[in-house]
């Protein structure tokens, strides 16, 4: 193993690390590249995850039309990697969307494609870790294997 130099991408997060320790983690490039591949990058940006009227568990869903499970599953995996990686602001939306994996419906693959939306809004979103001036506070620390 060899020290190269700081890290600035690592599997779709792009990492900055600032001169006063401060590192920040972000995904636009993943965030554009999700957006492309389930056609989404001309729509219309969303400011809500999910719209808080829409109801998923309704009973009335037998008369509504079902979707592609693959296609509904390939959106929800994408928006499980962005939520655990950077973006935990979306993973209520992805739990919740989660659920219906195995018999989504027209509802579920509408509230999926309005958390894209989202992500397009908000697509420069960063998690900012501070530095730790403080002599008790450690670090942040990595380790792989």
């Amino acid at each position: 193993m060899s020290n190269l130099r700081p890290s600035k991408q690592f599997l779709g997060l792009e990492i900055d690390q600032l001169a006063d320790g401060t590192i920040t983690l972000s995904q636009p490039g993943y965030i554009l590249t999700i957006l492309a591949r389930f056609n989404m990058q001309d729509a219309n940006p969303a400011l809500t995850p999910l719209h808080p009227k829409n109801r998923l568990d309704i009973d009335t869903l037998d008369a509504e039309e079902e979707v592609d499970q693959a296609v509904y599953q390939s959106i929800v995996g994408s928006l499980m990697y962005a939520a655990i990686s950077t973006r935990s602001d979306i993973a209520f939306a992805v739990a919740a969307l989660s659920r219906y994996n195995v018999k989504p419906y027209f509802v579920h693959l509408t509230a999926a494609k309005q958390v894209l939306r989202y992500l397009k809004a908000t697509a420069d979103a960063k998690l900012i870790f501070p530095s730790t001036t403080s002599t008790e506070a450690s670090p942040l620390v990595g380790y792989t294997d």
